[in-house]
This record gives structure tokens, C-alpha cells and sequence, in this order.
């Protein structure tokens, strides 16, 4: 049986028996301090331990466990499809970094030279790739959020997907325009709203400091150097300098949320 639902699962049969920790110490004889750890998740007791506890409850120890096996089961089975979102997250930033510096580079070519129209479809292709992969790159990050409870960097992350997926359908349609000072309109109001998006999106990850430490510090500031050189619409070309590295350690972040998910050592109960 593992932590922390053992201790949820014995904590909900107290209170279905309407008992009180104190008034479950009477019955038991186990001490205050040990049910009050084993509650919280914080020791995996003996099975003797359990078993004195649910005999006090009046509870069967095969009908708990069988019930247990089924709710862990459930759970490992949730966990691995989370550490799976984690990992496919980390593949699809590679994926999408590399995407977007090309596009990056097809951009600046369109803007100071004319093209033939054969790389068009390149070009949509590579967008719609980039696309899907900040999708699930993004979706890494919804994940996070809902581990750490970190509802704004869940909204920002939604806000990115859709900003991103708006910018690729612009970019798509503008490819019919031929005449440059008609492009710059449209990329300036995408490199503020991109801008003001990443920088919000910066400050969420600052808050992933206490559960992920200094990696979400890191990616937070780059972030947020991101965010201030989009708002400048000037320094737009400058942005993938910036972009690359912050990509990076974004990705090596699901990495390290993937390797959070797979460590979890209970710590066993010496006491009884």
C-alpha cells in the first residue's frame, strides 16, 4: 500500500465512523503523533500498524486492501499517462524551436526579398508543424500547473497555445501579400499581443520556484526577457536569440516535472 492514500483512505474511514483521532487512539492504543503521520501521508506504517488501526475501525484488513489495490491501480495508471504528457511535452519543444527558427528565417527572406510561390507550401506545412507542437509543448505546462496548482501558469499556457495558433493562421494568410509595408501592420500588433502573453506567461513559471527550484526561476526570467523584447516591436528579430535558450530550459523543466512524478519513495514507520 502506498503514501499518500493510505493515509487519505484511513482518514475517511475515521470519519465515516464518526471517530476522532484522539477517540481512535483509545480504541487502538497507537499514539496520537503516529496517526496523525500516517494521516498525512508522511510514513508508511508496519502492516501490523494498519492492521491494529482497522481492527479499532471495524474494518476488514483484506476488504481495505483489495479496495486499495483498486484505488492505486487507478493511480498508477493516472500517473503514467501524466509522466507520458510530461515526456511527449519535452520532445514537442525540440520539435517546435526548430520549427519556428526556420519559419523565423523564411519570415525575414519574405520580408527583404520576394520568394516563389513553390515555398508556400513549405511554409504552411512548417506552421501547421509548429503549431501541433506547441500544442503539446504547451500541454506539458497545463500539466504542471495542475501538479503544482498553479492556476495562472494553466490560463497562460491555454492564452499561448491560442496566441500561437492565431499567429500561424496569419502568417498562412499573409503569404498572399506581395507588398512588404503592408506586412509590418499585422506584425507589429502580433509581436505586442505575443509579448504581453509571454510576459505573463514568464511570471507563472516564476511561481513553480517553490516546487521546481531555480530551473522555473530561470525560465521565468527568460521568459519575461522574451515578453519585453516582442512588446518592443523593434526588437522583434533579436527575440529568437532569446527564444532558443528559453525553449531549452523550459523543455529540460517537463523534463525535470517527469522525473518528480517517477520518485516517490514512502518513508516507512518505526513506530507502532
Amino acid at each position: 500500500m502506498q503514501q499518500p492514500e493510505l493515509g487519505r483512505r484511513l482518514t475517511a474511514l475515521r470519519k465515516e465512523k464518526k471517530l476522532t483521532q484522539e477517540e481512535l487512539v483509545v480504541k487502538s492504543h497507537v499514539s496520537v503523533r503516529t496517526i496523525q503521520r500516517i494521516e498525512a501521508g508522511e510514513v508508511l506504517p508496519r502492516m501490523s500498524t494498519v492492521k491494529i488501526l482497522l481492527e479499532a475501525l471495524g474494518e476488514s484488513y483484506e476488504t481495505f486492501l483489495a479496495k486499495q489495490q483498486v484505488v492505486e491501480t487507478q493511480q498508477n495508471k493516472f500517473q503514467e499517462g501524466t509522466r507520458n504528457k510530461l515526456l511527449t511535452a519535452a520532445l514537442a519543444g525540440f520539435v517546435y524551436i526548430v520549427s519556428e527558427i526556420i519559419l523565423g528565417a523564411m519570415d525575414l527572406s519574405r520580408i527583404t526579398h520576394n520568394w516563389e510561390t513553390s515555398l508556400n507550401a513549405i511554409y504552411i506545412c512548417l506552421t501547421v508543424l509548429m503549431v501541433a507542437s506547441f500544442a503539446l509543448f504547451a500541454r506539458g505546462f497545463i500539466v504542471l500547473s495542475d501538479i503544482f496548482e498553479n492556476t495562472i501558469l494553466k490560463a497562460t499556457s491555454w492564452l499561448l497555445l491560442t496566441g500561437v495558433t492565431g499567429m500561424g493562421i496569419l502568417d498562412i494568410t499573409l503569404l498572399s501579400v506581395h507588398d512588404t509595408d503592408r506586412l509590418l501592420l499585422p506584425y507589429a500588433a502580433t509581436s505586442v499581443l505575443m509579448g504581453a502573453l509571454s510576459l505573463a506567461f514568464g511570471i507563472s513559471l516564476l511561481r513553480l520556484q517553490d516546487g521546481m527550484g531555480i530551473l522555473a526561476r530561470i525560465a521565468g526570467i527568460l521568459e519575461i526577457t522574451v515578453g519585453c523584447t516582442l512588446l518592443t516591436v523593434v526588437l522583434f528579430f533579436i527575440t529568437y536569440v532569446i527564444l532558443v535558450p528559453a525553449v531549452v530550459v523550459e523543455i529540460v523543466l517537463l523534463y525535470r516535472g517527469y522525473e518528480y512524478l517517477s520518485r516517490t519513495e514512502p518513508v516507512r514507520d518505526t513506530g507502532s
